[in-house]
């Protein structure tokens, strides 16, 4: 990958203080709107194709954020995960090491303003996805361990105010994340969170929601607004609920003044 100054990389996630003013009709953010991309990794397909794209619906629907709805998939050792803020990998078995070479584009984009979710799609406890998935954070950002989420954190509030993690099915009741200085550009469930936002073909949710059923989906729901309200803001003032005010409060290390 060619040399790139700081600024240049943030310009190219999108995340310079112009890409993240609101118009004043609030139509979108940035151009182009925002959206997100899936990692694909060799052998491990999408088991939950459309849940992203549903949750960022969701989003349009009870923000003023305006996301695209297409969702292009982008191979970690190329370029192209600089044009996306927003990444997600989401996986239901286990995947060989990452190269060298994604490692380090996977790291310098976490490291200068990108975000990464990943979604455990088991539903079980220590799974053969979930000691991929950690084997490789490990490598990305060496001496920054997987830790859990306290209830205090901004993910909980970053539009909905919630109590703690949901998901399809509950194997831990809580997320887990890595940091960078203050900043946790990488949030990890492993609940199944994208399950109980899939839906079928006729539009009806596809999977049972277990224990909860539909309550335990609404909450589902609204942590994948957060989520993605969460990824364009990454630094914000705990306090704030609205993306109005979190992206007119937002500061980036090294950041932009408003």
């Amino acid at each position: 990958m060619s040399s790139l100054t700081r600024r240049e990389l943030l310009a190219r996630l999108g995340l310079t203080a112009a890409a993240v003013s609101l118009s004043s009709t609030a139509h979108a953010i940035g151009e182009p709107p925002v959206s997100a991309a899936r990692l694909v990794l060799p052998g491990l397909d999408d088991p939950r194709p459309g849940a992203l794209e549903a949750i960022l619906r969701e989003v349009a629907e009870n923000s003023s954020v305006d996301p695209l709805l297409e969702i292009p998939s982008v191979d970690p050792e190329s370029d192209l995960i600089f044009s996306w803020p927003f990444l997600s990998l989401i996986g239901d078995r286990g995947f060989d090491p990452m190269s060298e070479t994604a490692v380090a584009n996977l790291r310098l984009y976490l490291r200068e303003g990108g975000f990464l979710f990943i979604d455990d799609a088991t539903g079980v406890r220590d799974s053969d996805f979930d000691r991929s998935v950690r084997r490789d954070l490990a490598r990305i950002l060496p001496g920054s361990k997987v830790a859990r989420i306290g209830r205090e954190h901004a993910i909980y509030r970053s539009f909905f105010l919630m109590r703690g993690a949901v998901g399809r099915i509950m194997v831990r009741p809580y997320l887990e994340g890595l940091w960078v200085g203050d900043i946790t550009p990488v949030l990890y469930s492993s609940n199944d969170l994208s399950g109980a936002w899939l839906r079928a073909a006729d539009g009806r949710y596809a999977l049972e929601v277990i224990p909860g059923g539909e309550s335990q989906r609404k909450e589902a729901r609204k942590l994948g607004v957060n989520l993605v309200l969460f990824a364009l803001t990454s630094n914000y003032k705990r306090d704030a609920v609205h993306v109005r005010t979190l992206l007119k409060r937002m500061r980036r290390q090294g950041g932009y003044a408003e």
